[in-house]
């Protein structure tokens, strides 16, 4: 085995993503996933890719999915998802145990965490399937979940794999 900068273990979303992080620094890395080649991607392959994000409004959104059509803008009432929302749900569901100051790194970097996802191949798109309901002819999104990725969790996976091959990251199956 060569040397590496950086050893990341599991290719779930955040293994995956804390591989390309380190190669955007110049780092040597290899990624070891237990799981064979066809079973790749831990939990994150079985999630149905939801992703809560803190934005503004729909132009926040657009920049996140540039195939937003003008139909479903105007055929949905994304509204907002403010950072003091976000922390609060948060903060509640971990029953206020977790240590706020990684809560608000996680809630003020989330809008631009999944802009760099974007930069690596990761489409979103709204999550009308679970997460909205007409409302006086509008979808309208609860929960704090407005997006998903194309193909879920399978295509987080896939999508971020890509990258991780044309980055030359060393992958090792268990």
């Amino acid at each position: 085995m060569q040397p590496y900068d950086v050893i990341v273990l599991g290719s779930g979303n955040a293994g995956l993503c804390a591989a390309l992080s380190a190669c955007d620094q110049g780092a040597r890395v290899a990624l070891l996933e237990r799981a064979p080649q066809e079973q790749r991607g831990g939990n994150s392959a079985h999630t149905g890719g939801a992703f809560r994000v803190a934005y503004r409004g729909v132009d926040d959104l657009r920049r996140l999915m540039p195939d937003l059509l003008d139909s479903e803008v105007q055929n949905s009432d994304f509204g907002a998802y403010s950072q003091d929302d976000f922390f609060a749900e948060l903060a509640s569901m971990s029953q206020y145990r977790s240590d706020p100051e990684v809560l608000d790194t996680v809630v003020s970097q989330s809008l631009e965490t999944l802009h760099w996802m974007t930069g690596k191949g990761v489409r979103f798109m709204p999550i009308y399937g679970r997460q909205a309901f007409m409302v006086e002819g509008k979808y309208r999104f609860w929960g704090g979940l407005t997006i998903e990725v194309s193909g879920g969790g399978l295509g987080l996976v896939d999508a971020l794999f890509r990258r991780v091959e044309k980055e030359a990251v060393e992958v090792f199956y268990g």
